[in-house]
């Protein structure tokens, strides 16, 4: 690669307008919707981070402690503030980003040594790439252990630059120590220019990556949504409806218990009370029935007051006993608008059966809940 060089003043702006595009481009993102704990701040460093090469253009023009201390210390900090907002966007903890605020003191007491008492261009290089190095790696590792649930994918997509540039500031680090001292950084040797290129790629790369982990997440946020009930919280009927041929192949290796409910005279409560308290009754008999779940259990209103709970693993007299303690619970409840109120719900149980059709199963349930309303309600039955 003799004779190859690049401009450092154009990689110069180029570097500050693509800071600058990003963080307005996220920061906009950001204040269109409900806020992303850590968005903002990530923008912010993005920004901070292209201000630095801004100042170190002005070398020779304005004092020494803001073209280079000023100028390195804002790059610093910008990768810091990138560690610091990753540690609360992904979840991680923000331990790693309290060490790297330590080093950047550091880093200011090295600026100053080797601006004003033993100058020197090279010893300023190592002490910047060590800290970017370190910074970077921890970033990544914040990426890909985050304990918030993105996209495996995309935290590993973005926490790959981060690896690669911490490994090219540690080569950075050693073509500096062998080489003679810099005398002119702005006509450097090629290592320290490519710092400003890949700074370039590692600013695009990681901004488009947070876009694509927003967007993974909006997405399974609203594929939550189309599988939730808005009023119970609860699983709706088309969570049901996936989920139907996992549950079957379970019954297959062990019983799948099916238990359906609904609430004893709801028509009556509703008519009495108004509509309105009706929700509130749904809503508390499905907090209830959401705290009382089994672990591998789950819950669905299929409508109204009509609610099924699928339980695998689980035997019917297991069953039973369960749904006797959940039916207990619900005629406990009293509601703080009407607390003269009490309701009860009944039950029914029956097998999924790993040979019959769904449709069979389930009507064997309801017939099992049906017999609990005729003997006097507020019962479990289990299906023959």
């Amino acid at each position: 690669m003799e004779g190859f060089s690049l401009d450092i003043r154009t990689l110069n702006f180029v570097m500050i307008l693509f800071s600058v595009i990003y963080c307005i481009g996220l920061l906009l993102f950001q204040s269109a919707q409900k806020p992303i704990k850590g968005l903002s701040l990530f923008s912010l460093s993005i920004f901070i981070i292209g201000c630095g090469p801004l100042l170190l253009s002005f070398r020779g023009i304005t004092p020494d402690y803001v073209s280079i201390i000023g100028s390195n210390m804002l790059i610093a900090l910008g990768f810091h503030l990138t560690l610091y907002s990753l540690s609360l966007f992904r979840g991680y903890s923000t331990k790693l980003s309290q060490f790297s605020a330590i080093l950047l003191l550091v880093v200011l007491i090295g600026f100053i040594y080797f601006t004003y008492y033993d100058p020197s261009i090279r010893g300023r290089v190592v002490v910047i790439s060590l800290f970017l190095a370190f910074v970077t790696f921890c970033t990544a590792v914040v990426l890909v252990n985050g304990d918030n649930n993105d996209l495996s994918l995309v935290t590993k997509m973005m926490a790959l630059p981060f690896v690669a540039y911490s490994v090219f500031m540690m080569m950075r680090v050693m073509t500096s120590i062998s080489d003679a001292e810099i005398i002119d950084f702005m006509r450097a040797s090629l290592v320290h220019q490519l710092t400003f290129l890949f700074s370039i790629i590692l600013i695009v790369s990681m901004s488009f990556s947070m876009l694509w982990m927003i967007n993974a997440r909006l997405l399974r946020k609203n594929e939550h949504l189309l599988h939730q009930d808005p009023l119970t919280k609860l699983k709706n009927r088309r969570a049901l409806n996936d989920t139907i041929a996992g549950f079957q192949k379970k019954a297959q290796r062990a019983p799948v218990s099916i238990v359906m409910s609904d609430i004893d005279n709801f028509k009556s409560i509703n008519d009495h009370y108004g509509h309105l308290l009706g929700d509130d009754v749904i809503q508390a008999v499905a907090n209830n029935t959401r705290k009382e779940l089994k672990d591998s259990a789950v819950a669905f209103r299929l409508g109204g007051d009509e609610m099924m709970v699928i339980i695998p693993n689980c035997h019917l007299d297991e069953a039973k006993a369960w749904t006797n303690q959940l039916r207990q619970s619900i005629a406990d409840i009293r509601l703080d608008t009407q607390p003269e109120l009490q309701f009860t719900a009944s039950f029914g149980i029956a097998l999924l059966s790993p040979t019959a059709n769904w449709q069979q199963s389930v009507e064997e349930a309801d017939k099992a809940l049906y017999q609990s309303k005729g003997n006097g309600r507020n019962m479990v039955s289990v299906a023959a």
